[in-house]
């Protein structure tokens, strides 16, 4: 094959084609590759020599061209599965700013934009680590103008670990600060296990006199190590500054979290550790990022023929381990991620709890103890030890612009949904909705806490909106003046906690569901959405038998909206056996377009769907108010009636499948006006 012919015989190839082609369609035996004589086959068998044995006859690859124009790989050796197979990007470095798709010779992608550069080895001690975050920290206090506008000032917790002293740390009460002093807060997991040393009214006086640094599980005395490093002299850990068996001080205590946090000068996260007797060591060399090979790959003018041929040309080729930022909640990398890693963050244990988000996204700044490396979180940057830092992008406004919103200072209503951005109602009420959807998929130990490890949150929206978020209008993880859109939401996935108790919280609330729930998102991005829903009143009480469950009681919400009687059938079979899915249907005749099946908030209750009498339309999608138009989808509640009462509670929720016949905007009205009703929901 001669340089200067300008046919692709790779494209013929039956093989590389495969790895080249539609995304991940095929897997591919690297023998197979090996023994190839085309041009790009030979290219990938050199290239991943580097990382993988090509002699073992049943690894498979499968791959595929990406947006950034690289080729990400799969090697699928006989230990592995898809899921636990490690990936590659591979791409060639250009030799000039101008250049192809691809190098003519070896049929390899040439990268748009070559990460290589960005890496940077980690440091080899532990202190020289260290070393790294009191840089960020200092840096960020100096110079973030963002990060130290704020005027806010936040109480103290009520007490913290005074961890000065070497083999003994104080629990100390704080009625007036010390002048300039601040404090690390601790995000971490207590674990299953059990173990963790906590503050009881029995052991206080005791921990105020001083508690034994050698008694403390692993994992806070690292953190202890950590803050001692970073010249820090005040330490808050929940189990060691709550009274944990004094309902009234954690009562107390629980709307203080957005204080506690916010003002905390740093945010420590063991985020790599799911257990407080574990530890939270510096991830070790095993366990850190790889860095990339860059190497020079040397071919001959006639490749696959005799070595005696001499080198025609070289290039630079890089191979990164791939990456899945899109499903890593946090910053920082390690060396276990794989080709198809999916949306469970493996790298940060701790993200799977529920106390933990707003632990994390409440504070200013955040240093992350993950299992490959250390990760730095602020309203101005993100960076972790294995990559330098980024350049900025801002948008028009002069915002700094964040791949993922990791604390409360990187959300802007700005822009969110237009340019001119005249509907705030809707964005304002779409950021709650996004905070839920992120936080309600977090497992709790104590359902109790379901609204509870929200609370710090709520408050922080309250304090930075205040004229949006106000504390009178939040009640059972909602806001009133956004219940219309926090209607109209669907229950997803398992329990979040073994002991879930629906009852504690009204029905219509998403907290009651006990599992993740996503809000229909047209509701907010849909062209001209017509909701039917008008919120008249909520009333709220108090559950007696559950006095000290945050957030918990009973609430009455009225609402006027169409109210359709309905019935409903489990599908069946050829066989004439069910199944689990149920099909609802309006009664009316003139709405055979709303039926549809449901998304049931508890599918543990296999006989409930039966009690459904009606559905409530909250909201269609398009909708005109002149001339015809034919929505693409209805969002409805399904609701049963409670015995002996003018009332309903939710069972699920469905949205229909687009109508086959459009609707002038009069008959629209004509049609759904005469069901309309003032309904109580509990």
């Amino acid at each position: 094959m001669n340089a200067e012919d300008s046919a692709k015989p790779w494209e013929q190839c039956p093989h590389c084609k495969e790895i080249f082609g539609q995304v991940y369609d095929k897997r591919i035996k690297l023998s197979s590759i090996v023994a190839s004589k085309c041009a790009r086959c030979w290219a990938v068998r050199e290239i991943l020599s580097c990382v993988t044995d090509t002699a073992n006859p049943w690894t498979e690859l499968v791959g595929s061209i990406w947006h950034d124009n690289t080729l990400e790989i799969g090697v699928i050796t006989p230990e592995d599965s898809l899921e636990t197979a490690k990936g590659y990007k591979i791409y060639i470095v250009a030799d000039s700013e101008k250049h192809a798709r691809s190098d003519s010779r070896l049929g390899i992608p040439i990268a748009y934009t070559p990460t290589h550069k960005n890496y940077r080895p980690i440091k080899d001690s532990d202190a020289e680590r260290i070393s790294v975050a009191k840089g960020w920290l200092a840096d960020c206090v100096a110079s973030h103008e963002t990060c130290n506008a704020e005027c806010q000032e936040y109480e103290w917790p009520r007490r913290v670990l005074d961890i000065s002293q070497d083999d003994v740390i104080r629990l100390v009460s704080i009625e007036d600060p010390p002048h300039e002093a601040t404090y690390v807060a601790l995000s971490y997991c207590w674990g299953r296990r059990g173990g963790n040393l906590c503050t009881y009214e029995s052991n206080l006086a005791q921990h105020r006199q001083g508690i034994p640094s050698k008694s403390l599980p692993q994992t806070i005395q690292d953190i202890v190590s950590v803050c001692k490093q970073l010249g820090q002299q005040y330490l808050w850990v929940d189990a060691l500054c709550i009274i944990q068996d004094d309902p009234a001080d954690k009562m107390a205590q629980i709307p203080r979290m957005a204080d506690i946090y916010s003002g905390a000068l740093l945010v420590i996260s063991a985020a790599g550790t799911a257990d407080v007797l574990e530890g939270c060591p510096l991830g070790p060399p095993e366990l850190q990022p790889s860095q990339p090979k860059v190497f020079e790959l040397e071919y001959t003018r006639h490749i696959g023929a005799d070595s005696e041929n001499k080198t025609a040309g070289k290039v630079t080729v890089v191979v990164e381990r791939m990456e899945h930022e899109h499903c890593r909640r946090l910053p920082g990398h390690w060396a276990r991620e794989t080709f198809d890693q999916d949306g469970v963050d493996l790298l940060n244990t701790i993200e799977d709890r529920a106390w933990t988000f707003q632990e994390r996204f409440l504070a200013k700044r955040a240093l992350y103890i993950g299992k490959g490396e250390l990760s730095w979180v602020c309203a101005s940057a993100v960076q972790c030890e294995c990559r330098k830092s980024r350049l900025e992008v801002k948008n028009e406004d002069g915002d700094r612009v964040f791949n993922h919103r990791y604390c409360i200072g990187h959300v802007s209503t700005k822009r969110l949904f237009s340019d001119s951005n005249k509907d705030i109602y809707k964005t304002f009420s779409y950021l709650w909705t996004e905070i839920v959807t992120m936080y309600s998929a977090r497992l709790l130990t104590q359902f109790t806490d379901r609204v509870a490890a929200l609370e710090g949150l709520s408050a922080a929206f309250s304090r930075r909106w205040p004229d949006v978020y106000a504390r009178k209008d939040y009640a059972f993880g909602c806001w009133e003046p956004f219940l219309r859109d926090l209607l109209v939401w669907y229950a997803t996935g398992e329990p979040v906690s073994e002991n879930v108790k629906r009852d504690l919280f009204p029905s219509w609330a998403w907290p009651s569901s006990g599992r993740a729930v996503t809000f229909t998102s047209w509701v907010w991005y849909g062209v001209d959405p017509k909701p039917w829903v008008e919120v008249l009143r909520l009333e709220r009480g108090q559950l007696f038998d559950e006095v000290n469950v945050f957030g918990s009681g009973k609430g009455i919400l009225t609402i006027r909206a169409p109210l359709i009687a309905c019935t409903g059938e489990a599908a069946a079979f050829d066989d004439g056996s069910q199944g689990d899915d149920v099909l609802y249907t309006a009664l009316d005749a003139k709405l055979p377009f709303l039926k549809g099946y449901p998304s049931l908030d508890d599918p543990s209750q296999k006989e409930e769907w039966k009690t459904v009498t009606h559905m409530i339309l909250l909201a269609s999608y398009p909708f005109k108010a002149q001339g015809s138009s034919r929505p693409l989808s209805f969002a409805l509640l399904c609701v049963a009636p409670v015995p002996g009462k003018d009332e309903f509670r939710r069972i699920g929720m469905m949205t229909t499948v687009r109508p086959k016949r459009t609707f002038e905007a009069h008959e629209f009205e004509e049609l759904l006006v005469p069901h309309i009703s003032d309904v109580k929901l509990v």
